[in-house]
């Protein structure tokens, strides 16, 4: 009986490699069927509802239910591994839907399901998350047709991870499609705390959306209704258990992807399901908090911080680093000091860290460092030097204000520098510097963790705000020279561009190539050794110059291609062909922080022989403009734009001898009020078309009441995108 006992335990944390290879195994499909017949078992009357309302019958599709429940219970059982009893902790998460399926879009937005069917959750305690998926398409004649398991694919798998694809088979315009989504988690130790937000809105309507959670006794939970949402219902059952009740009806389809911040514009409810001791959670088993106190939150983030043990070894390092640099670096004023400390400590621990796999690609800017850590490390090495920044937390704009926050998860860390202008260093990507203040983050309330146990406050202090940049400091400029190839069937373009501010993250991320901006950065804080000498030490018996020479040369190489998505996502469609392509500034330095790079190419489908004459789309040359939906063109939400932007772009076309332009003068045209402007000019110059396109958002977020003033902009930038111009022969 022992031996058998120690088997089953084997067995369990094994779960996660020995089932990833067994999709189909007997045990899993005997379980689904049981949480099928569970939840098409469910009494809920919303989902006897299938009549869509005459006010719905033009939306692309209706949820006429939505239901959650969240189940998290505990047992103890013996663990003969550990030589004593142990509490295996469960947690079940459902959410099942009703919806009407009304035309084409929405068919191919529910014709298929992607899950992980198996994950392990940590890498030797047992852990996993097992998921099952059940459908049924109701047809408009009230007959049902089940979708079984065995229609699922694999579409990816490693030894931690399965994902599967579902297809729904003989779903039709008119049908109602049932589905459900159950997660299983079982964990031999405390599980990580589960945090979970609803938000009541979608982009369809929804007639019906209720949420149900039981939560053993021998877990903590943390909630709060938000954003005007109704309280949830609070009791306990026989066991003990929390249950939490809540439920909204006739909710109406929100652009929730759409300069949308759903957390701060739509009813939401949040639960916090906290396992383990109180020391681990920071509350009492079977402790039911509703609206944790911002205070909380505060000390939970202070908890993050505190000298690490490798503080002296960074210190040392760093230190010896910047002696090597210059051995009077102390001397430098504060300024300087704050920026040369930072860019020696951002290369040691982005850019001169080196994995076994030689990642050097793409993949290498997209490097993550948890940012409570790397910052508190950056914030003692910066104490060491006499320079004391104030460690703040923000919240995001596009996260719950921070008066509704649950979790220090809740809350982005930064180091503030009190002075004249307050200056901000945050950890946002690999090519942060200090004074960059992400889009997500500005104008919230930076709140300072305090250092001292014994000066808690009740009161926390909001009054300070990150910065909000304006739109001309994020810049998106385009110089272009056009010109017809000589066979007069393509355009060359030359192209020069420039990114400020936060405008620029995104190709930062896409297009530098680590081994520029490494020796970029090597050069300017003169370090002697490069990173073949760490490689040395990682790869003793490999030939480390041949490998590293042959993944910089691969990912030299992936530039070309890097640069052809980046045309193509500028002008809608893929170059001809690429000429040439170049970084000219990677803009990861303060004095010098603007993204700068150039192409040339050619295109095809902008430029259409009409007879002896040419049509060119100059509209799609110089602005490629958003697309709204028709429901996305009334709006009763606020609206969250990423950031206040310019977009400047002058085009100089080449008018071939013998051609004249036009229609030119249409494209003169103004549009300007409280929110933005768009202004387009077109001038003959000699033998010169010269086009000058600028369109401004002059803030980060609007009231709904300031939608139509958008809307005028973006219309605008819409008509200009279908303009051309005639080359007139003769």
């Amino acid at each position: 009986m022992r031996r058998f006992a120690a088997v089953l335990l084997i067995l369990s944390t094994c779960f996660g490699s020995s089932l990833f290879a067994q999709a189909d195994t007997t045990k899993y499909k005997e379980r689904w069927a049981a949480v099928n017949q569970e939840i098409w078992g469910w009494k809920l009357p919303a989902f006897a509802n299938h009549k869509v309302p005459a006010e719905y019958a033009n939306e692309s599709s209706v949820i006429l239910a939505r239901h959650a429940t969240i189940e998290a219970d505990s047992k103890k059982k013996m663990s003969w591994a550990m030589l004593g009893a142990r509490r295996n902790w469960y947690y079940n998460s459902t959410v099942r839907e009703l919806v009407k399926i009304n035309d084409k879009a929405a068919l191919d937005e529910y014709s298929q399901l992607n899950f992980r069917q198996f994950k392990k959750l940590n890498r030797w305690i047992s852990a996993t998350a097992t998921t099952f998926v059940g459908a049924r398409i109701i047809k408009p004649d009230g007959t049902v047709r089940n979708v079984s398991i065995d229609e699922s694919v694999v579409l990816r798998t490693d030894k931690n991870d399965l994902e599967r694809k579902l297809a729904i088979g003989d779903l039709q315009v008119g049908d109602l499609l049932d589905y459900y989504v159950r997660t299983e988690e079982f964990s031999l130790d405390q599980r990580e705390p589960e945090r979970l937000i609803f938000v009541f809105g979608d982009d369809h309507p929804i007639l019906s959306y209720s949420i149900h959670c039981d939560i053993g006794d021998k877990y903590a939970v943390e909630y709060r209704s938000m954003n005007k949402a109704p309280d949830a219902k609070q009791s306990t059952n026989e066991d003990k258990d929390c249950i939490l009740d809540i439920a909204l009806q006739n909710l109406p389809a929100v652009p929730t992807g759409f300069w949308m911040s759903s957390l701060r514009d739509l009813p939401a409810f949040r639960i916090n399901v906290l396992a383990g001791s109180k020391e681990h959670t920071g509350r009492a088993m079977g402790e039911v908090v509703r609206n944790v106190p911002m205070k909380d939150i505060v000390t939970q983030a202070w908890g993050h911080l505190g000298s690490g043990p490798g503080d002296a070894v960074i210190e040392q390092q760093m230190s010896k680093m910047l002696h090597d640099y210059d051995k009077h670096f102390a001397r430098l004023p504060t300024d300087s000091l704050i920026y040369l400390v930072y860019y020696m400590f951002r290369f040691n621990f982005y850019y001169n860290q080196v994995d076994g796999d030689l990642d050097v690609g793409e993949g290498r800017n997209h490097s993550e460092l948890k940012s409570f850590p790397y910052l508190n490390a950056l914030d003692n090495l910066y104490r060491h030097f006499g320079i004391l920044p104030d460690f703040v937390v923000i919240s995001s704009r596009y996260g719950p204000d921070v008066q509704q926050v649950m979790s220090s998860d809740d809350l982005v860390p930064a180091l503030m520098i009190r002075g004249d202008k307050p200056l901000f260093i945050t950890n946002d990507n690999m090519f942060t510097y200090p004074g960059y203040v992400p889009g997500y983050l500005e104008g919230q309330p930076a709140i300072e963790i305090l250092n001292n146990h014994t000066k808690k406050r009740e009161q926390v202090d909001l009054s300070t705000l990150a910065p909000l940049s304006t739109a001309a400091e994020n810049l998106h400029k385009e110089d272009l020279q056009v010109k017809l190839a000589d066979d007069m069937q393509l355009l060359r373009i030359k192209r020069k561009t420039t990114l400020t501010g936060r405008m620029k993250v995104d190709e930062q991320l896409h297009l530098l190539n680590f081994e520029d901006y490494y020796e970029y950065e090597r050069n300017a804080l003169r370090v002697e050794k490069s990173i073949v000498d760490q490689l040395k030490k990682a790869r003793k018996n490999k030939n480390v110059s041949e490998d590293y020479e042959t993944a910089l040369k691969k990912a030299r190489a992936s530039l070309k291609d890097r640069f052809k998505e980046e045309v193509s996502g500028e002008f809608e469609e893929d170059p001809k062909e690429m000429i040439t392509w170049k970084v000219e500034n990677p803009g990861i330095r303060n004095y010098a922080p603007d993204l700068v790079y150039s192409t040339e190419f050619t295109m095809d489908n902008l430029l259409q022989r009409a007879g002896n004459n040419f049509l060119l789309n100059i509209g799609k040359i110089v602005n490629s403009p958003l697309k709204l939906t028709p429901s996305q063109r009334t709006r009763k939400v606020d609206v969250y734009m990423p950031y206040a932007r310019t977009l400047d772009c002058s085009v100089n076309v080449a008018i071939p001898a013998g051609f004249t332009v036009v229609g030119a003068d249409k494209l003169n045209k103004t549009v300007e009020n409280d929110c933005g402007s768009l202004t387009t000019t077109a001038q003959l110059q000699g033998n010169q078309l010269v086009i000058h396109f600028k369109r401004v958002y002059r803030h980060n977020t609007e009231t709904s009441d300031k939608w139509n003033q958008l809307l005028a902009i973006i219309d605008a930038a819409s008509d200009f995108a279908g303009q051309k111009v005639l080359l007139k022969k003769g």
